[in-house]
């Protein structure tokens, strides 16, 4: 089965799970549980249609450059990266 199968039988399945808790809601009127129900349902269905979107959109790769050139050494003129990762000299950590 291919992916596009897959995504209309579950596209179905959410459409049939819709119709279901409609009856249900018509049944029971706005009861608690229902109504979360058709929460979950409709957020499925959007979870859905954003899956949908996202495997039909062209897939884009960024390219990072990262520059050849000198690290500007005022950058390490504090003397803050001797200490990176341990905390500031002097200060107790407990």
């Amino acid at each position: 089965m291919t992916i596009q199968d897959e995504l209309r039988q579950t596209r179905r399945a959410v459409r049939n799970l819709e119709k279901a808790l409609a009856g249900l809601r018509n049944q029971l009127g706005p009861h608690l549980d229902v109504l979360r129900l058709v929460d979950d349902v409709a957020r499925c269905s959007t979870d859905l249609r954003r899956l949908e979107e996202q495997l039909h959109a062209p897939q884009r790769q960024e390219l990072v450059v990262i520059p050849d050139d000198e690290y500007d050494h005022h950058l390490w003129a504090t003397g803050d990266a001797d200490h990176e990762g341990v905390g500031a000299p002097g200060r107790s950590t407990f």
